[in-house]
């Protein structure tokens, strides 16, 4: 019987990723922490035998550090190959921290420039603009508009991922 990860614990997966990114970071372990958390659901969901799921919850020990908003791909798409290598597809350990170490890198450059270096700037700017005279304006612009794009381009970083790791 194939395994499938059900929405609901993809979903669960994705909020400890957004909620816990920067959980315990540290200059050792970056985001390993929060990866690991956002993976928990996963593994509870796919494996029965607790050996398996020790197995399986030793590959995201691995150190991790990218940028987290584009990084959520990384997240999803080791999401995605958990669950092939659950339904008996040849995959490792080994072939999944290789894909999260090979990507975790660029996409951390990608981010930085484009959520740091320029989205970052330009949601500032306005909300600079519309906090002339002392307006609160610019600062719920900011919060609201950071909020909204953060949430959605994350999470659809994170499903567009598990679908790419499926494959």
């Amino acid at each position: 019987m194939e395994k499938k990860i059900s929405k609901k614990t993809l979903s669960k997966s994705f909020h400890h990723w957004y909620y816990g990114h920067l959980t315990c970071f540290s200059q050792e372990h970056m985001q390993t922490f929060g990866y690991l958390c956002a993976m928990l659901p996963i593994v509870e969901e796919l494996y029965d035998d607790q050996e398996k799921k020790k197995e399986a919850m030793s590959t995201y020990t691995a150190f991790f550090n990218t940028e987290p908003q584009i990084g959520s791909l990384v997240v999803g798409m080791t999401a995605g190959l958990e669950e092939a290598k659950a339904n008996g597809q040849p995959i490792d350990s080994d072939a999944i921290n290789g894909v999260r170490a090979g990507l975790m890198g660029p996409l951390a450059g990608i981010g930085d420039s484009m959520i740091v270096g320029t989205l970052i700037p330009i949601l500032l700017g306005i909300g600079l603009g519309l906090s002339g005279g002392g307006n609160p304006l610019g600062a719920i612009f900011y919060i609201v508009v950071w909020n909204f794009l953060m949430w959605f381009g994350m999470k659809f970083a994170y499903f567009k991922g598990y679908e790419l790791g499926g494959k």
